[in-house]
């Protein structure tokens, strides 16, 4: 196991919120940047591990030795490409906040078939967006890439221009809605949602189009229990109804679908107990509390 060793041993941590004045005109500059836009000439460089690369890509090093177990690493070549903004307005705008958060951006049409095309334009792929700045050509397939995000001093902003990623405005409410479901997505263990969660959505999904409509018409929700975070060997779904609507629940087709998932479960070694079809009234705090929400693409 590994055990964290004391504060003793470490050097002092600076005073992150420290920055240094302001000069004229940096307010009225950096106001004109928001989250979602777009800013050129950000490399991807990240902190690697000295002996066991886990990115496929090539790379080379910067600064080799950083620690016993660190290099600073770049993509192979040093490309500069677009980067786009995570960070919101407001705190651009904070001088004890020295730094913005960029991700990359490129063309996924360049690096994804056909069919992960079809998903990122679904928003089916959480960590890939996709932008559509009006620039774009028509058959480029522009994304911001959420897996690696690099801290940039904001002061790079000052001799660059934000570039749009979109032509809406709505769109960019699309962007910290993304940023945020990252964070707050439910942290269902592989095991629930590969033999619970996944074989309840394909059987529903092959029902009948009329079928499917009816037995997900009077479902609010859906959430999951499980005993443990990492190997779970028993799990509990909770269906929750939404009170209008109880009269309709298709209790029978449902039933069905819980058998179907019982025997997967069964397979995987999950003892899964017996389902509990509720609507938040009747929903414990407790049963709230310590289950979680999930969905085909919501969950990590």
């Amino acid at each position: 196991m590994v055990t964290a060793t004391s504060s003793a041993e470490h050097p002092q941590y600076p005073d992150f919120g420290a920055s240094l004045p302001w000069g004229g005109g940096h307010w009225d500059h950096l106001n004109r940047f928001r989250q979602g836009h777009l800013i050129t000439g950000i490399p991807v460089v990240f902190l690697g591990a000295a002996n066991s690369s886990m990115w496929a890509a090539e790379t080379e090093s910067i600064r080799e030795n950083l620690t016993e177990a660190l290099n600073v690493v770049l993509e192979k070549g040093s490309p500069l490409r677009y980067g786009m903004i995570t960070t919101q307005g407001c705190d651009i705008l904070k001088p004890d906040m020295p730094w913005i958060g960029v991700v990359p951006v490129y063309d996924a049409s360049l690096y994804f078939d056909r069919g992960k095309l079809g998903l990122i334009s679904a928003n089916r792929m959480t960590h890939i967006l996709p932008i559509l700045p009006p620039w774009r050509q028509t058959d480029e397939k522009w994304v911001a890439d959420l897996r690696l995000e690099v801290p940039v001093e904001k002061s790079t902003l000052l001799d660059r221009q934000p570039i749009e990623a979109y032509e809406a405005e709505e769109h960019y409410a699309n962007v910290s809605e993304r940023l945020g479901s990252l964070r707050r997505r439910a942290a269902v263990p592989e095991a629930c949602l590969q033999h619970v969660v996944q074989p309840l959505y394909d059987y529903v999904r092959a029902q009948d189009e009329d079928v499917q409509d009816q037995m997900l018409a009077s479902v609010h929700e859906t959430r999951i229990w499980q005993d443990l975070h990492d190997v779970p060997t028993r799990a509990q779904l909770f269906i929750i109804l939404k009170d209008d609507l109880l009269s309709t629940h298709d209790r029978d087709a449902w039933d069905e679908a819980f058998a179907h998932v019982y025997g997967r479960a069964a397979e995987a070694g999950i003892t899964l107990l017996p389902t509990r079809t509720v609507t938040y009234d009747s929903l414990s705090a407790r049963d709230l509390l310590r289950s979680l929400p999930v969905t085909e693409r919501g969950t990590s």
